[in-house]
């Protein structure tokens, strides 16, 4: 995706009201896993929360475009805290892979490229520093206040989060979504992930990265989360 394309999304990852005219995810419970089918919004995250308070879920199994970032890391603190797993058989992107995916004690793909990346809230603030976007001051401080959320949720969890944004920069450029094998991953803090199947989808919006980390580590830019 584009940068001028994930600038235009910021109010969507921002306000509950650009959900309202999605469809309602479907959120249940089968057996000891939460299967959890659509967008992250304000009411799915809640009914996530709410099955999770009954005994006896070990998993969630996630099938997501991604969504609002603050109810995505309530499902994701949940997640981490319940020791759960997490299953994604086909979909998982945007807010799902940058806090419900490693939120997982382990995690199970259904193929390799069911986890994309596209940025995230530390990705946003860079945006606007590096003067490539620009945003309403009130945009900017919630987006302030998400972003230092995600560096506590991220540090809990010893998870790099730069591995949400690292691929939209050069060297890579990603224009959409992009995805990394196990071994990337592990590199940045998100162990324990099998992949059940050996073939990727093909979907020319998901693309796959080779990591060069001395490169990575050395153009890694500096963001700041309080101003």
């Amino acid at each position: 995706m584009a940068l001028r394309s994930l600038a235009s999304l910021l109010p969507t990852l921002l306000l509950a009201t650009a959900c309202a005219a999605q469809p309602a995810a479907a959120v249940q419970r089968e057996g000891d896993a939460i299967v959890f089918d659509g967008r992250i919004d304000l009411a799915s995250a809640a009914r996530f929360l709410q099955l999770l308070g009954a005994p006896g879920v070990t998993r969630i199994v996630i099938t997501s475009p991604g969504g609002l970032v603050a109810p995505a890391l309530d499902m994701a603190q949940a997640i981490h805290a319940r020791g759960l797993a997490v299953e994604v058989p086909a979909t998982c992107l945007s807010s799902c892979a940058n806090y419900v995916f490693p939120a997982g004690r382990r995690k199970l793909l259904g193929r390799p490229d069911a986890v994309g990346w596209h940025g995230n809230m530390a990705h946003v603030l860079w945006l606007q520093q590096s003067g490539q976007a620009s945003w309403s001051d009130a945009e900017l401080a919630q987006a302030r206040l998400l972003a230092r959320r995600e560096a506590d949720f991220y540090r809990a969890i010893g998870v790099d989060g730069y591995v949400a944004w690292f691929g939209k920069l050069p060297p890579h450029a990603v224009d959409e979504f992009y995805y990394l094998a196990p071994e990337d991953l592990v590199r940045f803090g998100i162990g324990d992930v099998t992949v059940r199947a050996g073939a990727a989808s093909g979907d020319p919006a998901l693309r796959l990265l080779a990591v060069d980390w001395p490169v990575l580590q050395a153009q890694r830019p500096a963001v700041r989360l309080d101003d």
